[in-house]
């Protein structure tokens, strides 16, 4: 027996032995080996105005396009003098340059190496002047770049201007002194007089607080509230009267024996005059930092804290044993079955003083979950540490539920901003069963193989309106042909299977597409004798037919009434309310009626784990999960998967436009509020969020506010019509004129040239805006920019907006005899509705 026992202890040594060895050997060249996420190491600059810091620039390891570098702006100091401040973090910096550039960034204006400088402990204090090349009042690049002991550049980005009457320090002023007044309900109540406090509010939630909210909101209710952190400011947008100001920084709250952590954000909004300051705008965000380490369950519930229902996305496995949420920035699972939570992304380590792990300039989406505890998601944005430290772009993860750990399957480097790829991302990102990435970018739809990382173009030359995708992002649809309301077929396409069809419109009829209820498509047809201008130069497609339609082609629902056209659709849950007008069949005109609503009867089930948002005493709204069954949350397993190692790269490289096409980004409090081909359909949208237009080159298109009270173009003295040349022609011979050009455009009207065409072939270096359906209010900003604005008559008849003040604008109008006069406010608005509000002006580029 001893001699049996002596035997097996031996046999299981050489057993152990023998798997460690082949272990070792099998594992030599293995790339499927695992490490933590590197930690940020790029040094942080400040910038300094008026001896105040603003504006944290961080490193690129790439040049990315200027244009699209929007973060922030930084007014020049007496004599362009630039105050810097780098926070080394440990690196050593060898040398430091700048360079100017044009905001495209095409052109170079200087190049300099900076040699004076202060080296303190683990900072560089240097300031430097930029030579007397740059113009006054105008936007440029500045691009520092520091070369550390490895020889990378690293490149840091802001827009510069040079100013002397733009108000910068009264300005921050004002806006520090109202964050620190909400901390104290005293000194608070001087801010009254700033609110606008009305039902616009939402006074039952601290996630958001507006300008809009109580003063109780404003000032942080109940809370007990402490500041950690002080406000890293962010100046947005400066000019003479107005300005934007982010501020962003970290506050804790007692949460029993714990302390729950909040990233908050304000933005303001501001108006300078001599007199006083005016608050155009404020919003307060509060975001809680989920802490996966704390007592975050209760029952059936993981609390999130205080944050929007937007800040979150949950997507669960089929049968909800497993899922996987986001707070945000960083992306969780819980395995319901095993009972564990795991940290599957996180550029955020724990520490909230690190501005650099702490940096909010990218997005997570989560895209797949199976029920073995697999998931797929993305990361896009800029990339605070690791493998891709530094630069922009799309990273596809893969978690593996058994090994717990996260494997990088393809990466989509870009060099435009997080702000461009939120919105492009928001509009499609899917991987399907057969391990194909589609996602959108810059009008197109790639498809990526996740497998051999080879790409290819679906579709491409997408404009707003010309298609939609399911809110599952299985199904897309778009138009064939470049023109929006005379598209004779649209094609839809499963991206889980490629399968494509193609539907088509009748002899005499245009097709447009609705929107999705699931994955069944809604299409509206119109007949092109039916399509008309409505009073704000917007195309009426009034559809007599209304159809819903799966994605086998089997139409299940028919909405067509005589005499009844739908303009326009929402959907919602299981509902479509439906926009209609009436014909008259005597007239011809449309007159609008009440809505009338289509109702899906499909029962759509509910998830297994669900999100809620509950009240909370102080707290006031908190959201949850609400999980499938009762967690245990003494035995949760807490868990943070390594990263998958492999050898060589999985990046995809994109083929770049040979003909880069005109495209116009509206900037708001959010960032990118939406990228589109119309330049009108671009400054609505501006106007109503009080936002900026700017063009695919970076130059500005439209801005809301800044607008001095009066401005007249007095070199444009006025033309009378003759009998050779007609108002339309008198007015475009006195804009090109204006900009110093001769031409007879009565003979290129005749030849049957447009209007936009016209000034499209003379004006060179410049480029002309259609925009009709926007309005007058609107329309002045190019006024008070000395530009010219053509109106356009239902009579065939055009004059000329050259001026305006509060309560009037001045028209040139050759029928009258091309004399300058004034016109009263409300009576040129209601003019100018009636005719179309067909508008046509011009920007520099």
């Amino acid at each position: 027996m001893r001699k049996t026992i002596i035997k097996c202890c031996y046999l299981l040594a050489v057993f152990i032995v023998s798997l460690f060895v082949v272990s070792t050997v099998v594992n030599q060249g293995n790339t499927d080996m695992t490490m933590e996420m590197g930690p940020a190491t790029f040094p942080v600059v400040h910038m300094y105005v008026g001896g105040m810091e603003v504006n944290s620039l961080y490193g690129y390891k790439n040049a990315m396009e200027c244009c699209y570098q929007r973060e922030s702006i930084t007014p020049l100091g007496e004599g362009r003098k630039v105050s810097i401040q780098v926070e080394k973090y440990g690196q050593t910096i060898e040398n430091m340059a700048f360079e100017v550039r044009s905001i495209d960034g095409e052109r170079l204006v200087e190049n300099t190496e900076i040699t004076v400088y202060e080296e303190k402990d683990d900072t560089i204090s240097a300031q430097f002047n930029v030579k007397d090349l740059i113009d006054a009042d105008t936007e440029y690049m500045l691009v520092v770049l520091l070369e550390n002991e490895w020889g990378q550049t690293i490149r840091y980005y802001t827009r510069i201007i040079q100013t002397e009457d733009y108000f910068v320090k009264e300005k921050l002023d004002y806006v520090m002194d109202f964050h620190r007044r909400t901390f104290d309900k005293e000194a608070a109540k001087e801010l009254t007089k700033y609110l606008e406090s009305n039902a616009e509010g939402d006074n039952t939630t601290f996630s958001k607080v507006t300008i809009h909210s109580s003063f109780h909101q404003v000032t942080w209710g109940d809370l007990e509230v402490e500041k950690l952190t002080e406000p890293a400011v962010t100046i947005k947008e400066i000019a003479s009267q107005t300005g934007s100001i982010e501020l962003e920084y970290v506050v804790s709250l007692r949460n029993g024996g714990e302390e729950d952590l909040y990233n908050v954000k304000e933005f303001y909004r501001i108006r300078y005059t001599p007199d006083r300051i005016y608050l155009l705008d404020f919003e307060r965000v509060m975001r809680h930092i989920f802490n996966e380490e704390g007592e975050v369950f209760a029952n059936n519930k993981i609390e999130l804290g205080i944050m929007g229902q937007d800040d979150i996305q949950m997507e669960e496995s089929d049968g909800g044993n497993v899922l996987a949420f986001t707070d945000g920035k960083r992306v969780f699972s819980y395995n319901v079955a095993d009972n564990k939570l795991s940290t599957l992304f996180s550029f955020y380590e724990g520490d909230y003083r690190d501005e650099r792990a702490c940096r909010q300039k990218h997005g997570v989406k989560i895209l797949n979950v199976d029920e073995a505890g697999n998931v797929q998601f993305i990361v896009y944005g800029y990339m605070n540490r690791g493998r891709h430290e530094g630069e922009t772009g799309i990273l596809v993860y893969y978690f593996n539920g058994l090994l717990n750990t996260v494997e990088e399957l393809l990466y989509v480097p870009g060099n435009s901003s997080y702000e461009i790829l939120h919105a492009e991302l928001e509009e499609l990102a899917y991987i399907s069963k057969s391990e194909i990435f589609f996602f959108m970018h810059d009008g197109a739809v790639y498809a990526a193989d996740l497998t051999d990382r080879t790409c290819e173009v679906m579709v491409s030359g997408l404009r707003e309106e010309s298609y939609k995708v399911s809110d599952s992002n299985r199904m897309i649809v778009w138009q064939t042909g470049e023109e929006l309301y005379s598209c004779e077929s649209l094609v839809l396409m499963n991206l889980n299977t490629k399968e494509k069809k193609e539907i088509e419109a009748g002899n005499g009829e245009y097709i447009a597409p609705l929107g999705f209820m699931g994955e069944d498509l809604i299409y509206g047809v119109a007949r092109t004798r039916d399509m008309i201008r409505d009073n704000t130069g917007n195309i009426i497609f009034p559809m007599y037919r209304v159809r819903i339609q799966n994605e086998n082609g089997e139409v299940l629902k028919t909405y067509e009434e005589p005499g009844i056209y739908v303009t326009g659709s929402i959907i919602q849950d299981n509902q479509i309310n439906l926009t209609r007008l009436r014909k008259e069949e005597e007239s011809g005109n449309y007159t609008e009626i009440e809505d009338d609503q289509i109702v899906n009867t499909k029962i759509v089930p509910e998830g297994s784990n669900t999100i809620e948002t509950v009240a909370i005493d102080v707290y006031e709204k908190v959201v949850q999960i609400a999980v499938k069954s009762t967690i245990d949350g003494k035995t949760v397993k807490r868990l943070t998967p390594k990263e998958v190692l492999f050898e060589g790269g999985r990046e995809i490289a994109l083929q770049k436009k040979e003909i880069e096409s005109a495209k116009y980004y509206v900037y708001g409090k959010n960032g990118v509020e939406g990228i589109f081909s119309d330049e009108g359909n671009a400054i609505n949208m501006a106007y109503d969020l009080s936002g900026t237009v700017v063009n695919e080159k970076g130059a500005y298109v439209w801005n809301r506010g800044n607008r001095s009270l009066k401005n007249q173009i007095m070199a444009i003295k006025g033309a009378s019509i003759t009998e050779e040349k007609n108002s339309l022609a008198i007015c475009l011979d006195t804009m090109l004129q204006y900009e110093g050009i001769m031409r007879n455009t009565e003979y290129m009207l005749n030849r049957g040239e447009t209007i936009v065409d016209i000034l499209d072939e003379n004006l060179e270096g410049a480029r002309v805006l259609d925009l009709t359906g926007c309005s007058l209010d609107a329309i002045l900003y190019y006024i008070n920019k000395d530009i010219p604005v053509l109106a356009s008559l239902n009579d065939g008849n055009a004059v000329l907006i050259i001026g305006f003040n509060e309560l009037n604008i001045v028209l040139m109008d050759p029928l009258t005899g091309g004399t300058p006069y004034k016109k009263g406010m409300n009576d040129s608005v209601q003019m100018f509705a009636e005719n179309g509000n067909r508008f046509i002006t011009y920007i520099k580029d």
